[in-house]
């Protein structure tokens, strides 16, 4: 889902802003272009039996889409494919980007794991970074997909930023404090992925920086399956996947 309130620096997928958009692109058509490809895709693979055992709703920020239209996309994948038992079904968010509502409401539409641009608690990272959501709203975002009823939460952290302080960093484990979960194993569980972003935009991807992120993850029982990414491939399909 190519939309985004604003642009990140360091970003460089393909999205847009609002003002970005050109004649006859709308985020409200969205769902109903991607409905309308999934069932050509369907018509295209004729009878075979295709079950989706993973969907990954990225982008952009998914969640700037209402709640019922990324409900209806899943549908149209369930109905013209099925999903496997115990299929994974994620949706990228940023903390701003969703309400305790609207995460209640894509939990009963059927997604499994909320997947969230945190980035950073630090106010000055954040800055740096072009994020706009607060610390506060991170930590309360996941909260609030807890409550939801999301077993599987993932938090994107980026490190190596031109303004983070390894020496007085809020680092891994400190971001762990910091969103209620009692000690490093816990977030193997909860916080399935960790994408090491920073190292490669910022040019820290070599060094001592690159050492305490990969010491942290591997501590955390994680595997580093990417140049950049970690995770507990038992309990992340997605990661399995790529």
């Amino acid at each position: 889902v190519p939309y985004c309130a604003t642009r990140c620096g360091y970003c460089d997928f393909n999205t847009y802003t609002a003002a970005e958009l050109g004649p006859g692109v709308s985020r409200a058509s969205y769902a109903d272009q991607a409905v309308a490809e999934v069932r050509l895709a369907r018509r295209v693979l004729g009878e075979v039996d295709v079950p989706v055992s993973t969907v990954f709703v990225g982008g952009g920020t998914p969640t700037l889409l209402p709640a019922g239209d990324l409900g209806r996309i899943l549908a149209a994948i369930r109905d013209e494919f099925g999903l496997a038992p115990g299929a994974e079904v994620t949706t990228e968010a940023n903390p701003d980007s969703v309400t305790s509502a609207s995460l209640a409401a894509l939990r009963e539409d059927g997604f499994t794991r909320m997947s969230f641009g945190l980035q950073s608690t630090a106010p000055h990272v954040l800055q740096v970074l072009d994020r706009t959501h607060t610390p506060g709203r991170a930590v309360a975002a996941v909260g609030e997909a807890r409550t939801a009823g999301f077993e599987h939460v993932n938090v994107d952290l980026i490190y190596a930023t031109q303004d983070h302080d390894f020496d007085k960093a809020e680092g891994l484990h400190s971001m762990v404090v910091k969103l209620g979960i009692p000690g490093a194993l816990r977030l193997a569980r909860t916080l399935h992925t960790v994408a090491f972003a920073g190292l490669v935009a910022f040019g820290y991807f070599a060094g001592l920086r690159t050492g305490y992120a990969v010491a942290a993850v591997l501590i955390c029982g994680m595997l580093i399956y990417e140049h950049r990414s970690a995770a507990r491939l038992d309990v992340a399909g997605v990661n399995r996947a790529f």
